[in-house]
């Protein structure tokens, strides 16, 4: 009744745990550019700081928490500057097209990802591809059997690989006399976000992009020193 393309054991296997460190990695720095950030701009306003460990760049979804837990970690900032870190919130973002939702923003997958590594490795998985090449065939015992069974009833895996995993089912309504052909592909190497995994080099480039910009914003407190 059909046939199935099974994942077994990798011949050789992909250093996961390793990619996992080096994700980590770089998660962390990304992170603490921002509570850097946040430090030097502190440092401007008294030098050092009062309270050094009270300050970090806040990340709030919500307005509400900002307001109890975040605001006093800017509070000795100098105030345009906690008033631009307050503007690049999560919570900002209304919805609409041009802005988003706050759940969408990067900073919160950043945040997500960070306080994950600190209590485990970030999880690196392989998926499966999203292009994949098969060519497979079918007979069936009669000319009736084959014309029931269309079109294909066919289901081709996309998530995570693992030892097990069936990469294509091919099913039928009457038996089979024969089946072959081949399965290629090229997997994916993806990180596992809140929601779902990810292609890890685009999140990585796109989460150090948007740290970047949210730290070119304040170049214009430190641009006095550079003169």
């Amino acid at each position: 009744m059909g046939f199935r393309v099974t994942q077994q054991e990798f011949l050789q296997p992909a250093p996961l745990d390793h990619w996992g460190l080096l994700t980590g990695e770089c998660v962390h720095n990304m992170r603490s550019a921002l509570d850097n950030l946040a430090f030097a701009l502190a440092c401007l306003s008294r030098d050092p700081p009062e309270r050094p460990r009270g300050i970090a760049f806040p990340i709030y979804t919500e307005k509400a928490l900002f307001e109890k837990n975040g605001r006093k970690n800017i509070d000795q900032l100098p105030q345009p500057a906690a008033e631009l870190v307050e503007r690049l919130q999560p919570f900002q973002r209304d919805g609409s097209p041009a802005f988003g939702t706050p759940d969408k923003d990067a900073l919160v997958l950043l945040q997500w990802l960070s306080n994950t590594d600190k209590h485990q490795v970030p999880s690196v998985v392989l998926i499966a591809p999203t292009e994949i090449s098969h060519n497979f065939s079918a007979a069936f015992m009669s000319e009736e059997d084959a014309a029931a069974n269309v079109p294909p009833d066919a289901t081709i895996w996309a998530g995570p690989l693992s030892a097990g995993t069936v990469l294509l089912e091919y099913r039928t309504k009457h038996p089979l006399a024969s089946a072959g052909g081949k399965f290629e592909g090229k997997a994916i190497v993806a990180i596992q976000t809140s929601s779902e995994p990810q292609p890890i080099v685009p999140v990585l480039q796109a989460l150090n992009q948007y740290v970047a910009l949210v730290c070119d914003q304040f170049r214009p407190f430190f641009a006095p020193l550079q003169e």
